[in-house]
């Protein structure tokens, strides 16, 4: 097994100060919904939600995935370095009367923390936010058993750089807006989908599924989309998030990979 320092690096992000805006801007927005879609029908097709699973989502935030999943029978372990986001968390379940093992830990520190592996391990927004995003990936692979699955969303550097083009920064593509560095809500390491799938392999994952998500849906002028149906920009956004080129522009990657 991969060893790696359990002090978590002190720069990594917390969400204690955008708790509630997460739930207004991201969990109860389009982008959101289509974010929750397209993870939904991914589980669905590889045919992953069976009764009594035991799932570990490693900076889990409020949980908002994890609760369908629980939803479908899975027993749900979820940790995070937010208290603000564990609480809303504790609450989501506690509404709908499911049980959730919630802890306040780093990833850097969840094999202290859980010491059984788990058949699934989720980890969704989170690397890019981290000051060393692939070790992390190997931190998760540990936690994961022979034969069970890592979900990893991660936000995308190339659908960050396109549409930092198609917003008019030709001349900073790799950078973000002031307003958004300046609120906080500007991921420090947007990852290149490449570099991400070299460390699953390293860890021993094989990879079964690659997707684009928000493809169309982020590149569309807003005017645009108030044009088109939401369920017809969500449906052509989930048709092409899995198909070449148009995956590659997707402002997160979700991969879906298996331990050998």
């Amino acid at each position: 097994m991969t060893t790696y320092s359990s002090d978590p690096p002190e720069k990594d992000r917390n969400f204690d100060d955008l708790s509630e805006r997460f739930s207004t801007t991201i969990y109860d927005s389009p982008r959101g919904a289509l974010r929750l879609a397209a993870l939904q029908q991914d589980f669905n097709d590889l045919n992953l939600i069976q009764p009594g699973i035991r799932i570990l989502d490693a900076g889990g935030g409020q949980g908002q995935f994890a609760l369908w999943l629980a939803q479908q029978g899975a027993e749900i372990s979820l940790c995070d370095v937010s208290n603000e986001m564990l609480s809303k968390a504790k609450e989501n379940f506690a509404e709908a009367d499911l049980p959730l093992d919630a802890r306040l830990c780093a990833i850097q520190s969840m094999q202290s923390e859980f010491a059984k592996q788990f058949d699934g391990v989720l980890n969704h927004a989170v690397l890019e936010w981290l000051v060393d995003p692939l070790a992390a990936v190997g931190l998760l692979c540990d936690r994961v058993r022979p034969g069970g699955w890592l979900s990893l969303m991660f936000y995308n550097l190339h659908g960050h750089r396109w549409r930092q083009m198609m917003i008019g920064r030709v001349h900073a593509p790799d950078s973000a807006s002031r307003r958004l560095r300046e609120s906080g809500n500007s991921p420090a390491n947007p990852l290149d989908p490449k570099d991400v799938e070299q460390a699953l392999v390293k860890a021993g994952m094989r990879i079964a599924r690659w997707r684009g998500i928000r493809c169309l849906y982020d590149h569309m002028h807003q005017k645009i989309r108030e044009r088109v149906s939401e369920q017809d920009l969500f449906a052509a956004d989930l048709q092409y998030g899995l198909q070449e080129p148009y995956r590659q522009l997707g402002r997160y990657v979700h991969l879906l990979a298996f331990k050998n």
